[in-house]
């Protein structure tokens, strides 16, 4: 299992972004993902007074009821629980994970996903789109400390940096400097703060921070509107986090239904091509002056534990 390089629709995406953000006008409505973005107006943004709470697992934690909120049921067996939120009134959102709850501030939407065929699972994956900073631009620098203000609270809640198996053990500067010879391809340690100059080059390529917490995964990704990167200018940013848990996690490291399903049975074997990959990624690596993280761990895979004390 790789990471997926960067979308072709980025520029879209980008752009969708960027209206939201009154930074630019589209007329009629603008398709990103699944949800509709339509245009709007420069008012400042304010936010819910009422945190907006979400988590996975029961959908009851999830305020259904609530003005915006919906549930698309689609035909192929799948049900989204969606909510969004106006520019004037961004809102707060609380995910809940016992000690390892964070807050999200200026959200302007949530979607999570569940299977009907599967109840006892519920919402197993979660997708948040928020801003940066309320506002139409922002300097890129608190754009940065924005999002690093967020990576401190979610480490001190518990969050650990994720790395796929196969991925080579690199922190601080040697992570940037991987992620950038890669086109952005690789889950930058959240302990590092680039400098100017190294954050308005990591913008080019959309990128991204991993963690993990007692059999959840997240990723963090950020997105800029390429036409504003003028580091002496402003730019417009949005924030994506996809929340999964740990059985929607290892699902995707199978390409078959049926594998998807047994994922708990054939995962061990899925894995064992991917320590020796990162042994030889490491090695060469050394060999061009990078440091290997020794201290970094995979993180435990709960259900099998849960199996092995049956």
């Amino acid at each position: 299992m790789t990471d997926a390089p960067p979308s072709a629709s980025r520029r879209r995406l980008l752009i969708a972004g960027a209206a939201a953000c009154g930074a630019v006008t589209l007329p009629g409505a603008l398709r990103w993902g699944r949800r509709a973005l339509l245009p709007l107006s420069t008012t400042p943004a304010a936010m819910a007074d009422t945190p907006v709470t979400i988590a996975l697992g029961d959908p009851q934690q999830f305020d259904l009821h609530a003005p915006g909120a919906r549930i698309d049921r689609q035909p192929v067996g799948m049900d989204f629980y969606e909510r969004d939120w106006p520019p004037a009134a961004l809102a707060t959102l609380r995910y809940l994970q016992g000690p390892h709850s964070f807050e999200i501030p200026w959200v302007s939407s949530v979607m999570g996903c569940s299977n009907p065929r599967n109840p006892d699972e519920g919402i197993y994956a979660w997708n948040i789109d928020a801003f940066a900073l309320p506002g139409d631009r922002m300097p890129h620098k608190l754009a940065r400390d924005s999002l690093f203000t967020l990576f401190h609270e979610l480490l001190r809640a518990g969050w650990q940096r994720f790395l796929l198996p196969s991925d080579p053990r690199l922190a601080r500067a040697d992570s940037l400097r991987y992620a950038i010879a890669r086109n952005g391809i690789y889950s930058l340690d959240p302990l590092y703060v680039p400098t100017m100059d190294e954050w308005m080059q990591l913008n080019q390529n959309l990128p991204y921070w991993k963690f993990w917490a007692d059999g959840v995964y997240m990723k963090l990704q950020v997105i800029d509107e390429p036409a504003l990167r003028d580091p002496q200018g402003q730019g417009v940013y949005m924030f994506t986090i996809d929340l999964q848990s740990e059985a929607a996690h290892f699902r995707t490291y199978f390409r078959e239904v049926e594998d998807m399903k047994r994922w708990r049975e054939l995962i061990s074997d899925e894995l064992k091509p991917h320590a020796p990959a990162r042994t030889r990624t490491e090695g060469e690596l050394r060999l061009q002056g990078y440091t290997i993280d020794e201290t970094y761990r995979d993180p435990p895979i709960l259900a099998l534990r849960q199996t092995h004390a049956r």
